[in-house]
């Protein structure tokens, strides 16, 4: 019992302490602006330096591509010369050839419109501007230079099917049409889909010939047409005479 009391009367009883802020929280997102005296000096301490991005691009501030730049060999490849000549044969030997600028499209859809252009012996291609400038340069196709900014995709066909290529490029937002070459003659995306509009030479020779024969039978019918009237009156005359007999 004497201990249980002695125990009781030495305790010590920590109070409950709660710290708070006299007149409240700070307004950290707009707090109140300084004391005249006090902006003064804080303006007066201020540091104060030139930015060593001052002036200077956007791709000079990326350090990755400035070293690539730098180890990157401007030697002569041998293997790019040649897809550069495999390039200006391609452009030579097509009559019809399209300049797309590619967004973002993924492999899949890259092979989808590769097949379908390939079944209409559409080639579908992808080259880089340093070798289309290897292959181009100083020919007449040198002006297709201006396109090749960013990701830009080719299309080469042998026949001038421009009906077909629309029709394709429809189903891929992804392919934005610029330009193209037909025929030898540069045209712009209206002017393409403007000839798209024309009729090809089969269905021409065709409205031809169905002209020709409408125009020969409308003759044919016009020269007869007096022999046609004079007989059938002369078959209502006969009638009458046998009547009157």
């Amino acid at each position: 019992m004497a201990l249980v009391s002695r125990k009781a009367l030495f305790e010590t009883i920590s109070p409950l302490i709660q710290f708070k802020r006299f007149r409240g929280k700070i307004n950290i997102q707009r707090p109140r602006p300084p004391h005249f005296e006090r902006a003064k000096y804080l303006a007066l301490t201020k540091p104060y330096f030139i930015s060593p991005y001052k002036d200077k691009k956007p791709i000079e501030l990326c350090k990755g591509v400035v070293d690539i730049r730098n180890k990157r060999d401007d030697g002569d490849n041998p293997f790019q010369r040649i897809i550069a000549q495999e390039l200006y044969r391609w452009f030579t030997t097509s009559r019809l050839v399209v300049f797309y600028h590619l967004n973002p499209m993924n492999a899949e859809e890259q092979y989808k419109a590769y097949v379908l252009f390939k079944k209409q012996k559409m080639h579908f291609k992808k080259y880089g501007k340093k070798t289309l400038e290897m292959a181009v340069k100083g020919t007449p196709y040198e002006a297709v230079l201006d396109f090749y900014v960013s990701h830009n995709m080719t299309v080469f066909s042998p026949d001038p099917e421009i009906n077909k290529m629309l029709n394709i490029t429809k189903k891929f937002p992804q392919l934005i049409l610029l330009a193209g070459i037909y025929e030898g003659k540069f045209m712009s995306k209206d002017e393409l889909v403007k000839y798209s509009l024309i009729p090809n030479l089969q269905a021409a020779q065709a409205s031809l010939l169905q002209t020709l024969n409408s125009a020969a039978g409308q003759l044919v019918s016009h020269l007869n047409s007096h022999q046609t009237t004079l007989i059938s009156h002369l078959q209502e005359r006969a009638k009458q005479l046998e009547e009157e007999k």
